[in-house]
């Protein structure tokens, strides 16, 4: 059994998954690095005895070390996934790979391993501590190794790091959320629309450039835990972007923990 680790920058999730790389993605544990002694009892809850963990990090050193002599407690050995580490489902297209966020990196691995029929774009917006807008071209397009290309993508704010923003550089704005309106008649609501149409809106340029490469209408995929504060702005404005241009409506599909499903998949190349 695989045991899978994403440490990130607020928060480090757990899963696990078989050697034919199937997980149940409920079966997820999400922790800050000074809960990590509550992995020991998830792990006894589960019935699972790990026989190695693969793991990928964007956090200090410090908490990465803290995990490490957590497995070695465990008698686990690790693997470490980086940017810089092949895929069999999408070539790298960035202009220096190891540079990419390792990630962004196995977020996209995870959205085509669960998205591997689709013959058209996919991009993938993951809103969290930064909001990240990734695009994929599908691998009849490129002469990648037959392979899907990640073309590249966008990094900014996420959406509570929005909100703190201004709650820390403004005398008298405060922090608290809003209602989504139209147009906001007032503090509480301008904030909290503002930020999510800024989200909404990185997302569908992308979105837009990639449908007018002429590859078929994108797919899109959204993950990541400031997700709830963008849903509504995000799925009315797709819906009338598709609506402009006469499109038959897609949904947005939501995939909850896209970096521990590519390492679910990783977890079968090695």
């Amino acid at each position: 059994m695989n045991l899978l680790i994403d440490i990130g920058n607020t928060r480090i999730k757990l899963g696990y998954a078989t050697a034919t790389g199937a997980r149940n993605p409920e079966q997820t544990l999400a922790l800050t690095p000074a809960e990590l002694p509550l992995v020991l009892p998830w792990l006894q809850q589960q019935n699972l005895n790990p026989s190695r963990a693969l793991i990928v990090s964007v956090a200090a050193l410090e908490v990465e070390q803290q995990v490490s002599h957590l497995l070695e407690s465990l008698h686990c050995p690790a693997r470490w996934i980086h940017s810089s580490h092949a895929c069999p489902l999408v070539y790298n297209g960035y202009d220096q790979p190891d540079q990419l966020g390792a990630d962004r990196w196995l977020a996209l691995i995870g959205v085509l391993a669960q998205h591997q029929s689709t013959q058209t774009p996919i991009i993938h917006a993951s809103f969290g501590t930064a909001t990240t807008v990734d695009t994929v071209l599908p691998k009849k397009t490129t002469q990648a190794h037959d392979k899907a290309l990640f073309s590249g993508g966008l990094i900014l704010p996420g959406p509570q790091l929005m909100s703190d923003s201004l709650a820390l550089n403004t005398a008298k704005l405060g922090q608290g959320l809003g209602q989504l309106q139209d147009f906001p008649s007032n503090t509480r609501a301008a904030i909290s629309t503002g930020i999510a149409s800024a989200q909404a809106g990185a997302v569908l340029r992308q979105w837009q450039l990639a449908q007018a490469l002429g590859l078929g209408a994108p797919r899109l995929v959204c993950s990541g835990g400031g997700w709830e504060l963008v849903q509504l702005e995000m799925e009315k404005a797709y819906a009338r972007q598709q609506h402009q241009l006469h499109l038959a409506l897609q949904p947005i599909y939501q995939q909850p923990t896209p970096v521990l499903d590519g390492l679910a998949y990783m977890a079968t190349q090695y």
